[in-house]
């Protein structure tokens, strides 16, 4: 079980629940609202920003630790990829050594555990820095999180992303927009002393905070996957992550639980708890990743599990 991932589902929890709350999401002006009310709305936008940046930097550098089974030498690595190990990293490294220091903290610990990891590069065991990820001093982006998804050989990520929300009952329009309506959101709340949120704004933030999740997760995991099972393909771009995926759905049906695979109508088995459909889901091949998507009455996606 990833803990990044354990993490994300209990923040989504939290924020969902926050979300409720009957003083913070009524009303529809700023008129009547109290100081209190908007600092609530405005710390959620944040919030939900803040859980979606641990989650991408938490969950690669779990995967980061799998790409180290890679069978190939560091060289064979996408160019993209070894840019990302080595030069783009070492100024993400050093601004965050930076801020290390100016809190005090062990920045010297922390460079010489990170550049080990980059020196690995000359084999024989590889690994990886976690400022593979980015800037830790700064906030994600839409294009940040795109470029990262690129280094991992993940093309066109807001199509595919796209595609592959609706395959799970999400049906969001654009992941794209969603994803720069968060970082605007989060900009204006912590950078715009008038912006008043209305419950409009913090309305459906779960939804899609669980999209880009969801997302980023699946495609980076059957991303990785592939690598180390197909190398030179992965290397030349040959494999789609979509296309490594075997995605099944639990859905509660009368006090049980149907477990489904993705295009068929008849279920693989009915269980008494959605946790009991993982015993029934066939291991997947080399190279290929289960996902189970758990979803609620509606039939819209609640949780995931990769297995």
């Amino acid at each position: 079980m990833s803990v990044a991932r354990s993490q994300f589902l209990e923040n989504l929890t939290g924020l969902n629940q926050a979300v409720k709350l009957d003083d913070v999401a009524a009303g529809n002006t700023s008129a009547n609202v109290s100081p209190g009310i908007l600092i609530l709305r405005r710390g959620i936008l944040i919030a939900t920003l803040v859980a979606l940046e641990a989650f991408v930097r938490d969950r690669t550098a779990e995967l980061l630790q799998n790409l180290g089974r890679w069978p190939a030498r560091f060289q064979d690595l996408p160019q993209a990829l070894r840019d990302a190990s080595l030069l783009n990293a070492l100024p993400n490294l050093q601004k965050y050594a930076a801020m290390l220091k100016r809190q005090g903290e062990d920045y010297e610990a922390e460079l010489i555990s990170q550049i080990k990891k980059m020196a690995s590069a000359q084999g024989p065991a590889l690994e990886f820095t976690k400022f593979i990820a980015g800037d830790y001093t700064g906030n994600i982006s839409d294009e940040s999180f795109k470029s990262l998804l690129a280094n991992f050989q993940i093309k066109d990520c807001w199509n595919n992303f796209r595609g592959f929300s609706s395959d799970i009952g999400l049906g969001v329009p654009s992941v794209h927009e969603v994803m720069k309506e968060i970082v605007r959101k989060r900009h204006r709340s912590a950078h715009s002393a008038g912006f008043a949120p209305s419950p409009t704004d913090i309305s459906g933030l779960s939804k899609n905070l669980l999209c880009l999740g969801i997302c980023f997760d699946v495609a980076m995991t059957s991303s990785i996957e592939q690598a180390i099972v197909h190398p030179n393909d992965w290397t030349d771009g040959k494999h789609s992550w979509r296309n490594g995926v075997d995605l099944y759905f639990v859905d509660p049906e009368r006090k049980r639980y149907r477990l489904v695979k993705h295009g068929k109508l008849r279920a693989l088995r009915v269980v008494n708890s959605s946790f009991d459909s993982r015993r029934f889901i066939p291991r997947p091949l080399p190279g290929r990743t289960a996902v189970l998507v758990e979803r609620d009455l509606s039939k819209i996606p609640i949780s995931w599990a990769i297995l």
